[in-house]
């Protein structure tokens, strides 16, 4: 009978443990326990930059009995700092490392991440790590309407202009849906697409990703573009070395002229590679003449 006792009184109390960790990502702890065994309640964390610039991670504990202090180590993006510790104060149960960062060196829409790790971890209530995700996002706005002129492709269209900020000094720009109306869209095998493309508000230079137009065998992009892309170190879309290593190559390659901003005219020059093979990049239809947004 008191074997049965112990083990009903040992199951009752595992039982109690496991209720606690599964509830533990939903509220802080109450009640007594220990005062020096330190733990995050949640696996995964998320910081949105935009809606609170502060990035206070907290460790917490079940007492709340004397000073205590937590040693962390971290790895991650270095655009972050997270501190090598916390004191988590007499009568507190929780306290919060507060992670400090440069916003002139991040880049707006991109993903960072943390993983933080409590030195010395032994309890059993909690998390040992924390994997921590922070993001400054952006939306697009409406920038004005106008109409774009296919050139090659001999379409004109009235398109609204969106924007969003990118990174310093860049615009993310859409148009929606091109290509393929006046040839009967999609019940003809002409799918619509976005035009995408990315303007340097300080030096008015534009940058038109690889991207499908019009049919599934064929893509625009201005040439800078398709260099980096077909034979080039294929930089991601949108990123800093993408654009320099395009500014460089109409350096390099007087003949042809980077896409750009023309102010007086309120005129945005786009692609200048006409249909291309999303394969190989080459030119398989039209001629290389820029297409041409113009702001009302």
């Amino acid at each position: 009978m008191k074997l049965f006792s112990k083990l009903f009184i040992s199951a009752i109390a595992a039982a109690g443990v496991l209720a606690f960790v599964s509830c533990a990502e939903e509220q802080e702890p109450i009640g007594g326990g220990s005062s020096t065994e330190s733990f995050f309640f949640k696996q995964t964390l998320n910081y949105n930059l935009l809606t609170n610039p502060e990035i206070n991670i907290p460790v917490v504990r079940l007492g709340n009995s004397g000073d205590l202090t937590v040693n962390v180590t971290s790895t991650g993006d270095p655009e972050f700092t997270v501190p090598s510790s916390v004191t988590i104060k007499d009568g507190d149960r929780t306290g919060y490392l507060a992670v400090t960062y440069n916003q002139a060196s991040l880049q707006y829409n991109k993903l960072y991440n943390l993983a933080i790790k409590i030195s010395g971890f032994t309890s059993i209530y909690g998390y040992e790590t924390a994997d921590v995700t922070i993001e400054w996002p952006t939306s697009f706005f409406s920038y004005g309407t106008g109409g774009i002129e296919e050139g090659w492709w001999g379409e004109f269209e009235e398109k609204e202009l969106f924007v969003r900020d990118y990174a310093n000094n860049v615009y993310q720009c859409y148009l929606p849906e091109c290509w393929g109306h006046d040839s009967g869209g999609k019940e003809a095998g002409y799918p619509v697409q976005d035009y995408v493309f990315y303007w340097n508000t300080a030096t008015n230079m534009i940058y038109v990703p690889l991207q499908a137009m019009g049919c599934e065998d064929w893509c625009i992009a201005d040439k800078g573009a398709i260099a980096c892309k077909f034979g080039g170190p294929d930089y991601a879309e949108g990123s800093a070395e993408w654009m320099d290593f395009i500014d460089n190559f109409y350096k390099q390659n007087t003949d042809f002229e980077h896409p750009y901003f023309d102010p007086e005219k309120k005129t945005f020059y786009l692609s200048n590679s006409a249909a291309v093979s999303p394969a190989t990049g080459e030119i398989v239809y039209g001629d290389p003449v820029f297409d041409k947004y113009t702001l009302d």
